[in-house]
């Protein structure tokens, strides 16, 4: 099947309300595998922080036993590890983070349906800073950042596009802008 192919039955599809299957790689993309390694680092650090550095039972008796010889007062477990544990609980409740982008890209790629935001796009064309005061809810402007790049903004929310995304955005007309109705991925751009 050819791109134009593909891309009129995802354009059929978006306007239908769902997510075409060549698009669902757009809500697994990169920054989903990035999100996944960071959520096992942070509950790898949440499991193996009290294993390897929180101190055993047996040294903490021979600790006691050194303590009692020497008329010291005696020491429990969870006064010397109660900070390892704290220290679990937060990386855990920084999981929760990414692990609810996870759990929302993972309900967009499994439920298959889109948003579609439509509107009259107004073009600023190529501008030093982002355009600011009484803007319209969807606009297109070019910014050179080392390279130029186009934003897409809607509803005050702005959206880098890849070039095959500008191409298919004109300005000084209605567009439909479809996006992943949880976690507000803008997969497609489809003329209203």
């Amino acid at each position: 099947m050819t791109q134009e192919a593909v891309q009129a039955a995802a354009d059929q599809a978006n306007r239908e309300g769902k997510l075409h299957p060549s698009q669902r790689r757009v809500v697994l993309d990169g920054n989903f595998w990035t999100l996944v390694l960071v959520l096992l680092v942070l509950v790898a650090l949440a499991v193996l922080t009290p294993i390897w550095f929180g101190i055993s039972p047996a040294m903490i008796q021979a600790t006691n036993n050194l303590n009692a010889y020497f008329g010291k007062p005696l020491v429990s477990y969870w006064s010397k590890n109660a900070p390892l544990y704290v220290m679990s609980l937060v990386f855990l409740v920084i999981a929760v983070y990414p692990g609810r982008a996870i759990g929302r890209r993972l309900a967009d790629w499994r439920g298959g349906k889109v948003d579609v935001v439509t509107g009259l796009t107004h073009d600023f064309g190529h501008v030093q800073h982002r355009p600011s005061g009484v803007l319209p809810p969807m606009y297109l402007y070019e910014i050179t950042e080392r390279i130029p790049f186009t934003y897409l903004v809607v509803n005050g929310k702005s959206y880098r596009l890849d070039p095959d995304l500008k191409s298919r955005v004109l300005g000084g007309r209605a567009n439909g802008a479809v996006f992943v109705p949880r976690s507000k991925i803008l997969v497609n751009v489809i003329a209203a």
